[in-house]
């Protein structure tokens, strides 16, 4: 009898610890949330604090190289950064974006809403330049930076993190 209730407690603990393991796995996993420009504009005005939007995609590899340079640079000047992925909605580029930003340590990601940026569908995609259109930016590409001050006014673009970090001396 000792020994069916060692058996048991024993099987009971082993489903507990692999339920608390499946929940921080859970926990831990990075989110993506679609984000269309009337969202982004939201956003914006909700800003406090001077603020990096990054805008890139998980096939980029200019993009993926820069990210832990980016990562430092926001922790060492503690910046908030919002990241914004052109990788296309609803697909495989969405699959492979989330493996990209859990490599790379990114815990939040917004993607452009495919489908609300064209909702009647279209044959050729320029999905940072059209995104970037409508919120008011120059017709960008990835990797792309925009510095946003504590007000939600833009301060500077550029395609080059390296110009960012000399104007966030």
């Amino acid at each position: 009898m000792n020994r069916n209730k060692l058996s048991f407690s024993l099987i009971f603990l082993m489903i507990i610890i692999s339920t608390i393991s499946c929940d921080k796995k859970a926990i831990d996993k990075p989110t993506i949330t679609k984000i269309t420009p009337e969202k982004f504009e939201a956003i914006k005005d909700t800003i406090s604090q001077k603020t990096l939007v990054h805008f890139w995609f998980s096939y980029c590899q200019p993009c993926i190289k820069e990210i832990p340079e980016l990562n430092k640079f926001v922790k060492d000047k503690k910046l908030q950064i919002i990241h914004i992925s052109s990788d296309k909605s609803d697909s495989k580029m969405q699959e492979n974006l989330e493996k990209v930003i859990t490599k790379s340590n990114i815990n939040h990601c917004y993607i452009i809403d495919f489908k609300n940026l064209y909702p009647n569908g279209t044959k050729f995609i320029n999905i940072m330049g059209d995104f970037s259109k409508k919120i008011g930016l120059k017709d960008a590409s990835s990797p792309y930076y925009v510095v946003i001050n504590e007000n939600g006014k833009i301060e500077i673009e550029s395609y080059e993190l390296k110009k960012i970090k000399e104007y966030i001396k």
